[in-house]
């Protein structure tokens, strides 16, 4: 289901190119990511201290986040995305969410928040000219709020700042009731007066799950993805009405830090 806007932008901008895919990976391949590259950071970048809980002492632009994250988008049955290849219908819808079980900014506290963005890409993902709306965990005070809007605007580094860097147009930043929950091989996701996701694991042999590993393109580098299909997911906001059922989902664990 689209709309008006939707077809529009995907028609007059899904020329396919291989030149933001080249360049994506180049960001990528610079960038430590757990599991890739250990330990390994370029120069100028501090390290998070990755043992300890206390954020205390730490440089402003110091960050450790880690959690897990969930999204469905409408991609069919797989996300062809992952492989850089272009999205099932050419375009890309996405209502991603992550919550940081432990994390900091600085000298800021991130435990225990939410994130939730809505993602539209007129083409392939790594060609970037992506649209992007934020929603911040209505729990955060003043400065949790500005952290993870920097943060996830990319202005600390790290693998987050690679994911910015393909955004056109941040549409908007807001406060809002997220609620995500985990049982079992469900996840569901709420962003009250938005929409919301709810997704359930494929199940594999003997009742395990599908999962996919050293992917081209990640939400959470380093992690096995879960593969899921959505029972529904909505967005209703900045100009977009969606409703989907049966795509793909995707789930992980994640760690950023810079």
């Amino acid at each position: 289901m689209t709309d008006e806007k939707e077809r529009t932008f995907a028609d007059e901008n899904g020329t396919e190119t291989s030149t933001g895919r080249r360049s994506f990976l180049s960001r990528l391949s610079a960038v430590p990511i757990l599991g890739i590259a250990p330990g390994m950071l370029l120069s100028g970048t501090a390290s998070a201290d990755k043992d300890s809980g206390s954020n205390a002492g730490k440089d402003a632009k110091t960050y450790h986040l880690s959690g897990y994250y969930f999204e469905s988008c409408n991609c069919e049955s797989f996300c062809p995305c992952l492989l850089l290849d272009d999205p099932t219908h050419g375009y890309c819808q996405a209502f991603p969410a992550w919550h940081i079980e432990e994390g900091y900014l600085g000298d800021v506290e991130l435990s225990g928040l939410n994130v939730a963005a809505w993602l539209y890409s007129p083409g392939n993902l790594a060609d970037g000219n992506w649209q992007l709306a934020l929603y911040i965990d209505e729990r955060a005070d003043e400065q949790q709020r500005q952290a993870l809007t920097e943060l996830w605007q990319g202005k600390h580094g790290g693998y987050l700042e690679t994911i910015a860097s393909l955004v056109g147009e941040l549409m908007g930043v807001s406060s809002a009731k997220i609620d995500v929950q985990t049982d079992g091989n469900l996840r569901t996701m709420k962003v009250d007066g938005v929409g919301g996701v709810e997704m359930a694991a494929v199940e594999g042999p003997e009742g395990s799950t599908v999962t996919l590993t050293n992917t081209p393109l990640a939400v959470a580098p380093g992690y096995p993805i879960t593969i899921s299909r959505s029972k529904e997911w909505s967005y209703k906001d900045h100009g977009y009405a969606v409703r989907f059922s049966e795509t793909v989902g995707l789930s992980s664990e994640f760690t950023y830090y810079a």
